[in-house]
């Protein structure tokens, strides 16, 4: 290893004493000098021999740097150091390129040992200027080289626009072109090639926030000693603005621009906060990365994540989902990208995803929230992927698809989605949702089941029967629930396309289109009004109705059905075991009389015969005809052969009373 001295030469007294004195005279004092040089300690009653300026160079262990130190005044103690006056040590690579600079007051160097050591003030500084710093109470190493500082550690790092131990925040250029500086405190300080070391309730300041940790390991290049890594470990807290981030340890890598959080890091940002097995922050594109038992908690009021949640909820009436005061969600990764005035933004949770908030649940594998360009991270829409299943207290939706779309403030449901709202379901190739407007629409190859609402199909049934209570299976194109906007509004409930009804009792509608209007405080049914190629059968036991005609109104108000068509209606039934046909422009049903009213001219046909007039009325319940207006009645030959055969009894009978 090489080693090279220089020292200034011998005060001009010293010099000219020594040349006037003879050969025995000069040689004492020289012994002297040189036995001092050798044992201070033994030189007794004289001050400690100066050198002058001093200067050495020792070469790096690894052979990468060479230390240079010099002092404007050397001075031997007693212990065989040298006490330096105004020390200055300096690296250089070996192409010449000064990486580390060190000053202080003054230090003890040991020759043998190659350390220095000193209880005042230092100053360090990196080649470049990015890194300085300052204490008090130092000791190093030239070999290494190395140096520990013992108190009160004050540094700097020029962050060099990239450089930054707070939260990832979008930056803005300026042309000042002044330093952004990183201000760090410590207690105590270590430094070796490639590595610096604060410990000690570590400090750091900047534009951006605060890092305060138990120790902080700065990674730098061995050849030039450039900032490349920060490490903070043990207790970590990053604050900038609102944003506060915990953890056992911080990673930073400069020329990624990526930080790295490890040890149940969690972070709070006002009421919203989580926390991850690990967090990673790219700071350059601004995208935050975390990984491992996922959780998240948002304000309920917050629309995004959330809105999915109040998929049932009636606009005049609190949802029950809303109760929670959190959105909770949980999920294996999160991924996160914010919003740029050129760029779209996003946060996706990705596997195991589920959503809580009061009585409302979510799952799926994947949630991907979509955040609007130029707009500082206002959400567009939600979309959940595969799996998903949408609760809220006893309703359910699932799907392998869903869309939260808030500017129209709808939900979207694809990929088989089925539904249990209540005591109704279904299964559609879509379904829609408006919450704020409590509609819900299916629509493609829609199959239902709904409960008969209270006095839904009485009217449909024959004389004396009553539903049974099971509900109605229904198949149709599309359908469409609205809820009620007012208090004391209604329900209703719209099929749209091939509309087929049936129920186990017998009953079967066929339509184009059917409106039901439904008292949502469990009045039930209120209306029915069934249009486009109308067919209806009721059918128990041997008692049979058909209807067939254009469009069928049902009103509880009056307990009337109306039934209308072109040219004419048909109603069906069967009495006594022959059937009656009834035809008519249109035919009048009245549930609490029992009287089915036919106008238009209305035909009745029977077994017995025809029946015509202005309005043909029969009475279910007398099982009576009544036909007023110009009536005719025709009645077929058996009929009169019937009749005239009970005519002869009656008289045979009358003659033999007499």
């Amino acid at each position: 290893m090489a080693r090279s001295k220089t020292f200034a030469r011998r005060r001009a007294d010293f010099t000219l004493t020594a040349v006037v004195l003879s050969k025995a005279q000069w040689v004492i004092p020289v012994f002297v000098a040189c036995l001092f040089a050798a044992k201070p300690s033994q030189t007794l009653g004289q001050a400690p021999a100066s050198t002058g300026r001093f200067r050495i160079a020792e070469q790096s262990a690894d052979s990468l740097r060479i230390s240079i130190l010099t002092g404007t005044e050397a001075v031997f103690q007693a212990d065989g150091t040298l006490a330096l006056s105004d020390p200055r040590l300096v690296t250089v690579t070996g192409d010449g390129k000064t990486n580390l600079v060190f000053t202080a007051s003054e230090c003890l160097y040991d020759q043998d040992k190659k350390t220095i050591r000193s209880s005042g003030e230092l100053s360090l500084s990196t080649g470049d200027g990015q890194m300085q710093l300052k204490g008090v109470g130092f000791s190093g190493n030239l070999a290494g080289p190395t140096l520990r500082v013992f108190g009160s550690v004050e540094a700097r790092l020029d962050k060099k626009s990239r450089l930054s131990l707070a939260q990832a925040q979008q930056k803005t250029d300026t042309s000042s072109g002044e330093p952004e500086l990183l201000q760090i405190t410590s207690r105590q300080f270590e430094l070796e090639p490639g590595r610096a070391l604060f410990r000690g309730s570590v400090l750091v300041k900047d534009a951006d926030g605060t890092l305060s940790s138990d120790s902080i390991a700065v990674g730098m290049r061995e050849d030039d000693w450039e900032v490349q890594t920060i490490r903070a470990t043990g207790s970590v807290v990053m604050q900038a603005g609102q944003i506060k981030t915990t953890s056992e340890q911080a990673d930073y890598d400069l020329p990624a621009g990526l930080i790295v959080l490890k040890g149940n890091p969690s972070w709070t940002m006002s009421e919203r906060s989580g926390r991850a097995n690990l967090l990673m922050i790219h700071r350059d594109s601004q995208t935050v990365n975390a990984e491992g038992d996922v959780y998240m908690k948002l304000p309920a009021g917050a629309k995004g994540e959330g809105g999915f949640l109040d998929f049932n909820a009636p606009k005049n009436e609190p949802s029950k989902a809303g109760e929670g005061r959190f959105v909770e969600i949980r999920s294996n990764v999160f991924l996160f990208q914010s919003a740029t005035e050129k760029n779209i933004g996003f946060a996706r949770y990705i596997g195991a995803v589920r959503l809580t908030r009061g009585e409302g649940r979510l799952q799926c594998s994947f949630l991907n929230v979509r955040l609007a360009k130029g707009s500082g991270g206002i959400v567009e829409s939600v979309n959940a992927e595969v799996g998903v299943k949408l609760a809220q207290g006893g309703d359910q939706l699932t799907a392998q698809m869903a869309t939260y779309d808030l500017a129209q403030k709808t939900i979207q449901l694809r990929g088989e989605p089925k539904w249990r709202l209540g005591t109704q379901s279904g299964q559609a190739r879509s379904v829609e949702l408006s919450p704020d407007d409590g509609v819900f629409r299916a629509s493609g190859r829609v199959k239902m089941q709904l409960p008969q609402p209270k006095g839904g199909t009485r009217f449909l049934l024959p004389a004396k029967t009553e539903p049974s209570g099971e509900p109605l299976l229904i198949v149709c194109d599309s359908f469409e629930y609205r809820q009620a906007k007012k208090a004391k509004g209604l329900d209703s409930a719209t099929f749209t396309g091939n509309v087929v009804m049936s129920g186990d009792e017998g009953l079967r509608v066929l339509a184009q289109n059917v409106l039901v209007e439904i008292d949502p405080k469990g009045a039930g049914l209120v209306s029915l009004d069934a249009s486009g190629d109308l067919d209806v059968l009721s059918t128990t036991d041997e008692n049979a109705m058909r209807y067939v005609g254009d469009r069928l109104v049902y009103s509880t108000a009056d307990e009337t059905m109306r039934l209308s068509g072109k040219p004419s209606v048909e109603i069906r039934t069967r009495l006594d075991g022959a059937e009656v046909v009834a035809l008519g422009q249109a035919a009048i049903y009245n549930l609490g009389t029992g009287l089915l009213r036919l106008t238009g001219d209305p035909v009745l046909k029977t077994a017995e015969g025809e029946l015509r007039g202005r309005d043909v009325v029969f009475d279910q319940q007398t099982k009576r005809l009544k036909a007023t207006g110009r009536w005719k009645m025709t009645l077929n030959s058996k009929t009169i052969a019937k009749m005239r055969e009970g005519t002869k009894k009656q008289g045979e009978m009358k003659a033999g009373t007499r």
